[in-house]
């Protein structure tokens, strides 16, 4: 976005903006940071657990395989041979219990006798039957022996194959001693939380670096833009004062082209002095200086401020009338039949349409005074291909084969005082509007004249 005089605008408040820009990217990092933290923890914590079940898999299997092949199968069932086994594991170092149940979830034993009795959850039942063990950490634990505090715990849960060797019947399930567990998992937490701090206020430093240094560098492109732009619109400010001395020069031809008529009318009165001039001199001489203050009042209109006149419109039917107020009383005067017609949705910018006057007053100006008495005079106004079209037809006799080759150029004049400039200064008013001015047909029969204008604004749905 840049200012009202064409320069982008500097950073205001850049230490603010750069602050909590920074501040919204630590906290993203952070968060980051802490979320993979968090997961990071939660699986490490889950394999030291973890840890724990596949140990004692293995060597509950051995403690059953043994029992049941040992003396124990020939004086207890299979089903009491296997608990009885599993029940010596109480006298390992840290168990604090034992529990087992069957495939159905069933509650069978137990030790020590006050150990918590309960059927397993269908989760616990499900996840039995996949033969893999499985171990849960209890900071706060669930066995409480009498007369002492809660201490963590880990549970272990082992399923156990029946006699077949191929079914999960049992499930072992080990309450052990979670000291160990449990300063293991602190030790975890605080590698992490270490490793963390670490990485995030390594990230930040690195991140803060280079950030203030892209920022800078930003500023540094920003204020270099900045007066690349403030150089533009300099030489942009110049070509269009070139521009507008262009037009005010083709429209200074136009006025001087205009005024040389009557001013040469008025010269010639002045020159006697005032004697023996008759009423129609007197009529003469004021029909000339009202010409005078009308090309002036074109001229005004044309001159005006150019952004005003883009904002303002004209349409073809206000062109149509201004030519007809102009022209009609001069074409009377010769008994022509002069008419001028235009389609109602055509609509111009005022600058486009006032210099599209001058050209076309012009124009009318050589078709009048060409055309001999009771000869026709027609103007018309058409929209045609995202076009205007203006076509000045006449009866007159037509431009000779020199005066075609030379149409456009300043050349001897055959009217009386005639300057020979007026088609080469309409050539370039039309060209500073972008547009086309040309000789389409000329006989002996008459003349058409066009000039096309490309930047025509229509009127939609207007009647």
């Amino acid at each position: 976005m840049t200012d009202q005089h064409g320069n982008l605008p500097h950073f205001r408040g850049s230490a603010g903006v750069q602050f909590a820009a920074l501040g919204m990217i630590v906290v993203i990092f952070g968060g980051i940071i802490g979320f993979s933290s968090l997961q990071l923890r939660k699986d490490l914590r889950g394999k030291v657990v973890q840890r724990y079940a596949d140990i004692w898999g293995p060597v509950s299997k051995f403690q059953v395989e043994q029992g049941v092949s040992d003396d124990l199968s020939g004086i207890l069932d299979f089903d009491d041979a296997i608990i009885f086994s599993l029940m010596a594991a109480q006298e390992v170092d840290g168990a604090l219990g034992i529990q087992v149940f069957d495939a159905a979830g069933q509650y069978l034993a137990g030790v020590p006798a006050e150990i918590e009795e309960f059927e397993l959850s269908l989760n616990s039942v499900e996840r039995m039957q996949t033969a893999s063990p499985w171990a849960v950490y209890l900071p706060e634990g669930s066995y409480v022996e009498p007369g002492s505090s809660p201490q963590p715990e880990i549970e272990l849960n082992i399923p156990i194959l029946g006699r077949d060797g191929l079914r999960i019947e049992y499930l072992a399930r080990y309450l052990m001693d979670g000291y160990d567990v449990r300063d293991e998992l602190r030790i975890i937490d605080a590698n992490l939380t270490k490793q963390a701090s670490l990485a995030f206020f390594s990230g930040i430093l690195l991140v803060s670096v280079v950030f203030i240094w892209s920022f800078w560098g930003l500023r540094s492109a920003n204020k270099e833009v900045a007066e690349r732009a403030a150089r533009l619109a300099k030489a942009n400010a110049e070509l269009a004062m070139v521009a507008k001395t262009s037009a005010i020069g083709a429209v200074a031809s136009h006025l001087i082209h205009g005024l040389n008529n009557p001013l040469a009318g008025i010269r010639e009165h002045l020159r006697s002095n005032g004697e023996d001039l008759e009423q129609d001199d007197w009529a003469d001489a004021q029909k000339a200086t009202s010409r005078m203050q009308a090309m002036i009042n074109e001229v005004v209109d044309v001159l005006k401020n150019e952004y005003f006149d883009e904002m303002e419109t004209l349409s073809g039917e206000g062109i149509a009338q201004y030519l007809r107020n102009k022209f009609e009383l001069k074409a009377q005067e010769k008994e022509l039949d002069f008419g001028v017609r235009s389609e109602a949705r055509i609509l111009l910018s005022a600058r486009d349409a006032n210099i599209a006057k001058l050209i076309l007053s012009n124009l009318l100006d050589n078709a009048i005074e060409a055309v001999s008495e009771r000869g026709e005079v027609e103007t018309r106004i058409v929209s045609l291909n995202e076009e205007v079209v203006f076509t000045i037809i006449d009866t007159g006799p037509g431009f000779s084969e020199i005066a075609k080759s030379n149409l456009f150029s300043p050349i001897q004049s055959s009217k009386t005082a005639g300057a020979g400039i007026g088609l080469a200064i309409s050539q370039q008013l039309a060209r500073h509007l972008g547009a086309t001015l040309e000789l389409t047909r000329s006989s002996s029969s008459g003349s058409e004249i066009q000039l096309i204008l490309s930047s025509a604004q229509e009127v939609a749905n207007q009647s």
